[in-house]
């Protein structure tokens, strides 16, 4: 891997830029709110929010990580809460940020 590359354990996922790594984790975060998409289109407000969120950690990989971990952990099984698209973002986030602050 070059200097540009990382792996990622949350993502388990390896030899990609760190900007990648965060948008696949955000897309599977959408997903795991959302289900299965019926398009890019469905999920791409949720993923953008979450990608916004994960770039806080700047090149803290370590932080990066936790918060990698944190999302995936926050959305898992949230398929099917009825949520708005936009209520979903803010209020997963909220979530995500007390619990990443709580560990970090």
């Amino acid at each position: 891997m070059s200097d540009t590359e990382t792996f990622s354990h949350a993502a388990r996922l390896g030899g990609l830029r760190p900007e990648v790594i965060n948008r696949f984790v955000a897309t599977q975060a959408a997903v795991n709110v959302l289900g299965p998409p019926n398009s890019k289109k469905a999920i791409e407000s949720l993923a953008g929010d979450f990608t916004r969120w994960l770039r806080k950690s700047g090149d803290d990989h370590a932080d990066a990580e936790l918060r990698r971990r944190v999302l995936l952990m926050v959305t898992e099984g949230r398929a099917g809460q009825g949520w708005a698209d936009n209520e979903a973002a803010s209020r997963i986030l909220n979530v995500a940020e007390d619990v990443y602050n709580s560990i970090a």
